[in-house]
């Protein structure tokens, strides 16, 4: 392991590094001082971002009894919401 902190030039173009310590990887993106690269970025984290909101949205409807059903989002978090509450009330309820 080395221990001292380096300090090196500004990049001048996007770069990606990997890092794996034990079973986990890291990849670390520097965009560096690349318009083009920073709007490419941007934009591909609104799409992940959208992909995993629509994976978790599709988890929580599993959880959620008769909530698969339901097709809009408003409304099956408002579903989702509803059935929390009801398992917050039950808690209490055997306080």
């Amino acid at each position: 392991m080395i221990n001292r902190l380096v300090q090196h030039q500004p990049t001048q173009y996007p770069t990606l590094e990997e890092l794996s310590i034990g079973m986990i990887k890291f990849k670390a993106f520097d965009l560096g001082c690349h318009q083009i690269a920073r709007r490419v970025w941007k934009d591909y984290y609104a799409k992940v971002r959208r992909e995993k909101i629509s994976e978790r949205m599709k988890y929580l409807q599993d959880l959620v009894p008769g909530c698969n059903k339901i097709t809009n989002k408003a409304g099956m978090l408002n579903e989702i919401i509803n059935y929390v509450q009801s398992l917050q009330r039950q808690v209490e309820v055997k306080k």
